[in-house]
């Protein structure tokens, strides 16, 4: 198996499932045209072509010339978009997690060197057996946004238990979101039951505990999840017909984009939609959803066998290319099952320009799921790429025709007091 699709094996709770796509005609969004003209051919083929399910998000930032500090102005432009259709978030959903966590730990007044510590090793999912129960937070940042690591996730996935997970994320308005599973878990009941644990802080003294418990059962909010005309099963036998994925993990593309954007830019969100997270930490966390592996202090990662484009492929793809000097990336990405998709907030430092952008689709061609035949390397990953390298020269060329902002590093520049409820 490659070495990301693990990652999701229990975002997938099993595998890879579909809701059909809608049928409802969409008015044409020309915001996208200089974008789509700047891409190669084959990229332009893999947009005209249903098998690959290609949704995009992009929301353009302009900031005032005169008050960098002012609310920027958001466009917001999609293409595809298909909120209803399941489709793997696979390590996505670390983005939120880490968020979830991050409020939990600013709600004790910790920061990201505080320890989070499980009464007993997860029930299911990936947990090496050398994996010690406690990590810092910080630390299990780096593991998670440099290379993509699944263990932070089911570690703060226990402690904070699913009735809490989703009754947060339905007050800040993401009722169709699903973390449902650990990550490397098909067992649906399993997934339900965390062991609860114990938050330090530095200096060893227990802060807070959350106990073990059983979570509601829950589900794909849309009915049954069924995509795919076959699925493999580990003695190499293909069943046939689709599979049911209705007990994985579950984000509508336009969940996590706003999940992202609400906290890089919390002033252009409503207060009832900001993640309640203390400026140090965000500050903290802002810095590791940037983190590239070369970057990361601890752990350490080796360059030649995780290059900047390891996880995250928006410009680079998954070369051993290093991002262009000047481009400041931060955001998530997923692999799971043939299952693309980044989301991500760039700043172009010579030109100023600023904008946000996610993608999601399915780079498998014949549908059969877990056969690990995924088309990855010939169509999703430079075609994610080939886009992003495409919306950033939009992006540039339209910050040279206007009046220059003061480069203030926008994204990591807001106080402490705009993401506050």
């Amino acid at each position: 198996m490659r070495r990301r699709d693990v990652l999701s094996a229990a975002a997938a709770g099993m595998t890879a499932a579909c809701w059909p796509a809608s049928s409802e005609a969409r008015p044409r969004d020309d915001a996208w045209a200089p974008v789509f003209a700047r891409l190669p051919a084959d990229a332009r083929a893999v947009l005209d072509d249903p098998t690959w399910r290609v949704q995009l998000l992009w929301t353009r930032v302009s900031r005032d010339p005169d008050d960098p500090a002012a609310r920027p102005r958001l466009r917001r432009h999609a293409y595809g978009e298909t909120p209803r259709r399941w489709f793997s978030p696979a390590s996505v959903s670390k983005l939120p997690m880490a968020l979830l966590m991050a409020e939990r730990l600013s709600a004790h007044g910790l920061d990201a060197q505080a320890v989070v510590r499980l009464n007993a090793a997860p029930e299911t999912g990936e947990w090496p057996s050398d994996e010690p129960l406690e990590e810092t937070f910080l630390r299990g940042c780096a593991r998670t946004f440099a290379v993509s690591e699944n263990v932070p996730y089911n570690r703060w996935y226990d402690y904070l238990g699913g009735d809490a997970i989703h009754a947060r994320l339905k007050a800040l308005g993401y009722p169709n979101t699903r973390l449902i599973a650990r990550l490397g878990s098909p067992d649906r009941e399993a997934n339900r039951r965390t062991r609860g644990g114990e938050l330090r802080a530095p200096d060893g003294r227990i802060v807070a505990r959350s106990d073990a418990a059983t979570a509601v059962a829950r589900r794909f909010p849309f009915g049954r999840a069924l995509d795919g005309v076959g699925w493999r099963h580990d003695d190499g036998r293909i069943e046939p017909g689709p599979h049911d994925f209705s007990y994985a993990n579950f984000m509508p593309l336009a969940d996590s984009f706003a999940m992202l954007q609400a906290f890089a830019m919390p002033e252009t969100v409503p207060a009832s939609r900001r993640w309640r997270i203390d400026e140090p930490l965000r500050a903290q966390l802002l810095q590791a959803l940037a983190l590239r592996p070369r970057d990361s202090v601890d752990p350490r990662y080796d360059e030649a066998q995780y290059p900047d484009g390891y996880a995250r492929w928006f410009v680079v793809g998954d070369g051993v290319a290093r991002y262009p000097d000047g481009l400041r990336v931060l955001g998530k990405t997923g692999m799971a099952y043939g299952h693309l998709s980044e989301v991500a907030c760039l700043r172009d430092e010579d030109s100023g320009a600023e904008w946000c952008l996610a993608a999601a689709m399915r780079a498998d061609r014949d549908g059969v799921y877990n056969d690990d035949h995924y088309d990855y390397e010939t169509i999703g990953l430079p075609f994610l790429a080939a886009l992003g390298r495409a919306v950033r020269d939009v992006e540039r060329a339209s910050a040279a025709a206007r009046p220059k902002t003061v480069r203030s590093n926008a994204i990591t520049s807001y106080s402490a007091s705009s993401n506050k409820t």
